[in-house]
């Protein structure tokens, strides 16, 4: 099993390199990447040297593709082979996260495979397959009661990039609800000694550049492609104010007189949809809550970061890959359609259509606007699953034969 799914993720990722809209990298962030790498490697350091808008961990990761040259073809290749890893590993991981939840380990695995025919070339032009990585290995390590290393691996994963620290919350109440408040607090402990030292690293390194690098994702306008952008283009429709389109955080933004509450609005959705998220962890349905609540609940919420934040750029679209292919395994269909659309949706529209986004071409902000009512979509289905719907109580024990037939009568003692 594993190696057909490697050799269909191959193959996948290859047509990226290939041609068609699957290779089409106009749009990418390497040459960023390769420029902090070049600097990295003649013993420049983020934050004190260089603004570095990324986490710590980000650094190393960035600057390992350039230990093979920093020439743009060379990092492209290089930064390719080091994706194609992350990608296996991903697969991998939600084989076993498939298989300790109830669901099918060939489904996940060649679903998951699949991911490269639905993102295009950005799987591999970014950096994002590194912490989606860390996040369902910290996942797989809490299904296996390992809760403090679960929680050191989330924390490197924060410290990669930030969005899953919204896993914690998810994982925490999971525990507590489980009677394992011992093994929560142990785990909440580790995620702050893995994620505290390595922050500490950046603030010895520059006090000043390692806040820089808080605020500036803290001052970034509402990105162009984010559900929040879509409300004020549809504000700007009705007369109720103007969008002005702005560059700015190496991005476009959108600056409107209702931006500042628009912005906030999305944010205490995000909070109330995490909250839920971790709530849905929590349902007693015959039993303690299963492994596949986890994994649900978890996943659930970093769609939410995904959907219901003022940045959406197109590759957040990797990180709801898991969940489309686990979903796929356990049977959720509606819930995998939406996510394989959405991420569909967002190949469709980035980045050969990008410009058209930008100039306010109609047709496209409307394709953005469905794009991230699916994206919407799949985390209304999840917590409804979560919290409505009867999961299998049984889903995430450990696979036990069982016997079809019908039970033997018992014999009549003897008088």
């Amino acid at each position: 099993m594993t190696r057909a799914a490697s050799t269909l993720l191959l193959a996948a990722f290859a047509l990226t390199f290939l041609g068609g809209p699957w290779a089409d990298e106009r749009v990418s962030d390497l040459f960023v990447y390769r420029t902090y790498a070049a600097g990295f490697l003649e013993g420049t350091l983020p934050y004190r040297d260089v603004s570095f808008e990324y986490p710590p961990l980000a650094a190393p990761l960035l600057a390992l593709p350039g230990l093979a040259g920093t020439a743009e073809g060379t990092y492209r290749i290089a930064f390719g082979l080091l994706a194609l890893a992350l990608a296996l590993a991903v697969v991998l991981c939600s084989g076993e996260l498939s298989a300790r939840t109830g669901g099918d380990r060939r489904t996940a695995m060649l679903a998951v495979a699949l991911m490269p025919l639905l993102t295009g070339a950005m799987v591999r032009t970014h950096f994002d397959l590194a912490p989606v990585a860390l996040t369902l290995a910290a996942l797989l390590l809490l299904c296996a009661d390992r809760p403090r290393a679960a929680f050191a691996i989330l924390g490197l994963g924060v410290m990669t990039k930030g969005f899953p620290l919204v896993v914690a919350p998810v994982a925490l109440s999971w525990l507590v609800a489980r009677g394992e408040r011992r093994a929560a607090l142990s785990g909440l402990g580790a995620l702050v000694l893995s994620a505290g030292a390595i922050a500490a690293v950046a603030v010895v390194l520059s006090p000043s550049g390692a806040l820089a690098a808080l605020t500036y994702h803290l001052d970034r306008p509402v990105q162009i492609e984010s559900s929040a952008a879509s409300l004020l283009f549809a504000l700007d429709a009705v007369g109720a104010g103007e969008v002005l389109v702005v560059k700015s955080h190496r991005s476009d933004g959108l600056l409107h007189a209702a931006d500042g509450p628009v912005s906030a609005l999305f944010s205490a959705v995000l909070l109330a949809a995490l909250a839920l998220c971790a709530a849905g962890a929590t349902v007693r349905r015959r039993g303690p809550p299963t492994r596949r609540a986890l994994v649900l609940g978890s996943l659930a919420a970093v769609v939410a970061f995904a959907g219901l934040g003022k940045v959406l750029s197109p590759q957040f679209l990797i990180w709801v890959v898991p969940l489309t292919g686990l979903a796929l395994a356990w049977g959720m269909h509606a819930l995998a359609a939406a996510g394989a659309g959405a991420t569909a949706l967002t190949l469709v529209e980035f980045p050969a259509h990008y410009a058209d986004v930008v100039a306010r071409e109609p047709a496209w902000l409307w394709f953005v606007a469905v794009r991230n009512a699916l994206l919407l979509a799949v985390l209304g289905l999840a917590l409804w699953s979560l919290l409505v719907s009867s999961l299998d109580a049984t889903a995430g024990a450990a696979a036990r034969p069982r016997w079809r037939g019908r039970h033997p009568r018992p014999r009549p003692a003897p008088r």
